[in-house]
């Protein structure tokens, strides 16, 4: 036996209950905002001293001008006048300079506003209007995170290579390839297309395996490398030693920490628990420290595309030609349904990566601060409100001139280009 049933409602009468309290997309942190400090541009006679931090804002006195000049004075390394009969007339040596250039460029974001209508009253319960304060802040954190990433791996913020600078782009002088010894780790030339044909070869030769990972190895060799070759200035931690922040690839986190990697730690891996709360605060991500390398997870890591030959054979580094290319690709804001926040290359043959910082990796000016500013139209009804500053990051490369290869100083920063480990066999034998 059988009744009739109900039949479901008129979809147009369906209610949809819509909850104002709007999500948040989860994004991760950045060191970078934990790890700054300012530096005072001094007009005085006595030299400027960079502070004990990776992160410096330059405070110029010159803001009013479109560039400032960042000096330094280089230890004395003549040979001293010794013995009873020696002239010190003559023999005495000129006290050497370099500096850096600093500059800065317009930068903005702004949203779109409806103040009244029913357009607008349609989004009032939402707060989308009020929401736009906390989401352009998120906003910015995000693509200052992506400007000091590409400081530090292409020497500068993008903004800066467009106008009114338009400086070159290149890439960091300062690699530290896994796999190659000492010797073979590329050697700086100051012709862009020729230097990244040196370092692509490099990493060609490198290989993709399990070698071209992190190991821990390659991290003692980095830190020794670090200090007696590359001469990076080194953070003074608190515990009273010193030494540099390792900022790894999150896969190359987790290669570190496997299995058979982890058995290779023992007593030299001081793991994160046992550095106090103020400390683990300090350095967003960090995981643990070998030897004098504080060692710190970036979810946000570049990676490194490379394609081309060297077709000129074994002229590829003196032919002032592009044989190899090299694309650097970085995760940007927010989290765009279409991907392109993520345009990071994740096939096998990128490359992560990873960063050895010390002091002065990086340096900031903003004349202008951030500010906002609004555009109206059809009275007022429809208007953009953003923030807008005037800045620039950089890395502090002194010099005496420009181009100069046997001048150039770098003493803030090490790119690390690792290649992808194993995702299923974490059980993969690693030797250097």
């Amino acid at each position: 036996m059988s009744i009739n049933h109900p039949t479901t409602i008129d979809s147009a009468l369906l209610i949809t209950t819509w909850l104002t309290d709007l999500k948040r997309e989860y994004l991760p942190n950045d060191i970078f905002d934990h790890l700054s400090s300012e530096y005072i541009n001094a007009t005085s006679e006595e030299p400027a001293a960079l502070p004990n931090a990776i992160y410096l804002k330059l405070k110029s006195e010159a803001d009013s001008g479109r560039y400032t000049r960042v000096a330094m004075v280089k230890d004395l390394s003549a040979a001293p006048t010794i013995g009873a009969n020696g002239d010190q007339r003559l023999n005495e040596e000129e006290i050497t300079t370099k500096h850096f250039r600093m500059e800065y460029t317009d930068l903005s974001h702004a949203t779109t506003n409806q103040a009244y209508g029913i357009y607008a009253r349609d989004k009032f319960d939402y707060k989308i209007f009020e929401y736009r304060v906390p989401g352009l802040a998120k906003y910015f954190k995000q693509y200052f995170g992506k400007m000091r990433r590409q400081a530090l791996l292409e020497l500068q913020s993008e903004n800066l290579e467009d106008a009114p600078h338009f400086n070159a782009s290149s890439f960091s002088s300062n690699w530290y390839v896994p796999n190659r010894t000492n010797a073979q780790q590329p050697q700086y030339v100051t012709n862009a297309a020729d230097w990244v044909d040196t370092i692509v070869a490099a990493l060609v030769a490198a290989g993709t395996g399990v070698n071209a990972c992190v190991s821990v190895l390659y991290l003692q060799r980095l830190e020794e490398w670090a200090r007696n070759e590359a001469f990076i200035t080194p953070i003074e931690f608190e515990d009273g030693g010193d030494g540099y922040v390792v900022v790894l690839p999150t896969p190359q986190c987790r290669w570190l920490k496997h299995a058979v990697q982890a058995g290779n730690l023992g007593t030299i891996w001081r793991d994160a628990q046992a550095f106090s709360k103020e400390i683990r605060f300090m350095y967003p991500g960090l995981i643990g420290q070998i030897g004098g390398l504080r060692i710190v997870e970036d979810q946000r890591y570049p990676t490194l595309s490379l394609a081309g030959s060297a077709s000129n054979s074994d002229s590829y580094l003196i032919d002032n030609g592009a044989d190899y290319t090299l694309t650097a690709q970085y995760y940007a804001m927010g989290r765009a349904d279409d991907g392109s926040s993520d345009p990071r290359d994740k096939t096998a043959n990128a490359r992560q990566v990873g960063f050895l910082l010390g002091q002065a990796a990086l340096c900031e000016w903003m004349p202008e601060g951030f500010h906002w500013e609004w555009e109206y139209e059809q009275y007022d009804k429809f208007f953009g409100s953003g923030i807008f500053c005037s800045v620039g990051i950089k890395q502090p490369v002194f010099d005496v001139t420009d181009n100069d290869a046997t001048t150039l100083q770098q003493d803030g920063s090490i790119v690390l280009p690792f290649a992808a480990p194993p995702e299923l066999n974490n059980y993969t034998s690693q030797t250097s």
